[in-house]
């Protein structure tokens, strides 16, 4: 069986979203990626956006984008842009568990198709596509997220992930050799026991000391640490805690608290004042809390540039121009994402008969006459342009306290157009400075409505 799948999502920010496949019956035995004959190596650039990274991949012909994620095992697949058509091979129904905790997602399993990284490829290779919207990145990063690849590329290389510059260099294990590096620092991949997610060790700042701790390695989380409250190793959300929307994940929305930790420690490197979610026990049921106390994302790996190795079960970490820089949060109490596309209409600005203008005229007598030209139909153009809502209002939050509600449709912030904004720009005003003025215009129930708020830290 063959399925021909087009849809039209578009669009998307912050991907405070953490994916986890909890179920090990997904991963065929398939060959994998390879070099072409000869070739040992290879370079591609890709984009780092709200800490992720944005890989251009090929699947059976087509052009997509997929964010680079340690933490899931398999190849996943959201939305396929409608202007596009993609043949998915050998398609079958299949049901997903993740974290959340709503109902499994309806899936569909492909086998047999080709998907190209760079000069790497594979001809064999098991896709999951997932028809829930929700789960689609598009809307909360602003640009075609198409979807996710992990375990199934990392396997089979030697990555040196070079964040400042942006680029991946891909080398066959059979003929890297390790470079002498007095300022990196190199530990162990944990994929033991058929694992196919990492766990890397680190040491957790508290106000009593350092805790031990086993972290999921997850570039494909744009948060700086998640970690999973458990009484028996004294593992708790401090005090100036705040509960907070987290994120999505397969089953659901993801609730929790949110604090800074006074530190996380990586072998020789110390990072300070790190933002730190815990979610709630209801979303992490099923997560075994003996060999894993929590994940670490794109905001705090972003700080390094790396070699993932895989196959040597090993990474090393060398700190970068990013490392000093300071975690900020969300001081407002807003989520917004990209909601679809509104039409607008304005003036022709191109210079024409028609178009509605005022021309003054000096004649031989002195005097100044004005010519107007009338508009008509012709001088208006029509544009669609990308139109953004809120979807969840923190509570007690400065965007709470002044109004503003989940479902509202933002039309400006501070006096611009909210067209005019990418949404990470959009968003990236409420992690500034403290007391700074936001402004809102939103669109409630067909109502236009202004709101004023100044943002506020609360950690």
């Amino acid at each position: 069986m063959k399925i021909l799948y087009w849809d039209f999502y578009h669009f998307l920010k912050e991907k405070a979203l953490i994916l986890f496949l909890l179920i090990s019956f997904m991963l065929n035995a398939q060959e994998g990626f390879r070099f072409p004959e000869g070739q040992t190596s290879d370079k591609i650039k890709f984009e780092l956006a709200n800490n992720l990274i944005i890989i251009p991949v090929e699947l059976n012909g087509v052009k997509l984008s997929f964010i680079l994620d340690t933490g899931v095992g398999s190849t996943i697949l959201f939305s396929i842009d409608k202007r596009e058509s993609l043949e998915l091979k050998n398609a079958s129904k299949i049901f997903l568990r993740g974290l959340g905790n709503e109902a499994p997602a309806e899936a569909i399993k492909s086998t047999n198709n080709l998907l190209k990284i760079g000069d790497t490829y594979s001809d064999d290779h098991t896709v999951y596509m997932i028809f829930d919207e929700s789960m689609n990145f598009s809307p909360l990063m602003g640009f075609p997220i198409h979807g996710i690849i992990g375990y199934d590329f990392f396997r089979k290389f030697i990555l040196n992930l070079n964040y400042t510059k942006e680029y991946i260099k891909i080398h066959d294990p059979a003929s890297y050799k390790y470079k002498k590096c007095k300022r990196c620092y190199q530990s162990d991949l944990d994929l033991n026991n058929g694992r196919k997610r990492p766990l890397i060790k680190a040491k957790y700042k508290t106000n009593t000391g350092f805790l031990d701790v086993n972290l999921l390695l997850d570039s494909g989380s744009s948060s700086a640490l998640w970690l999973f409250e458990n009484p028996k190793i004294n593992l708790k959300a401090p005090d100036d805690s705040f509960d907070d929307f987290l994120g999505t994940g397969f089953n659901g929305e993801i609730y929790g608290k949110k604090t800074k930790v006074e530190g996380l420690t990586i072998g020789d490197f110390e990072i300070k004042e790190v933002t730190a979610s815990f979610p709630d026990s209801l979303y992490i049921q099923g997560i075994s809390l003996k060999s894993r106390q929590g994940s670490i994302g794109g905001s705090v790996l972003k700080r390094f540039n790396m070699i993932i190795d895989y196959p040597n079960q090993k990474i090393t970490y060398r700190k970068n121009s990013f490392f000093n820089k300071p975690f900020h949060y969300n001081m407002s109490g807003l989520t917004i994402q990209h909601s679809g596309v509104r039409v607008l209409k304005d003036y022709n600005i191109r210079r024409s008969p028609s178009r509605p203008s005022l021309d003054f005229v000096t004649k031989d007598d002195g005097k100044i006459s004005i010519n107007v030209f009338k508009a008509d139909v012709s001088s208006f153009v029509y544009s669609v342009q990308p139109e953004y809502k809120i979807t969840e209002v923190r509570p007690d939050s400065p965007a709470a306290k002044a109004g503003l509600l989940k479902g509202d449709r933002i039309l400006e912030v501070n006096g611009r157009k909210s067209h005019l904004y990418k949404l990470s720009d959009m968003n990236d005003l409420f992690y500034s400075e403290e007391g700074k003025k936001i402004t809102i215009k939103v669109e409630r129930l067909r109502v236009e409505m202004k709101f004023t708020f100044y943002l506020k830290k609360v950690i």
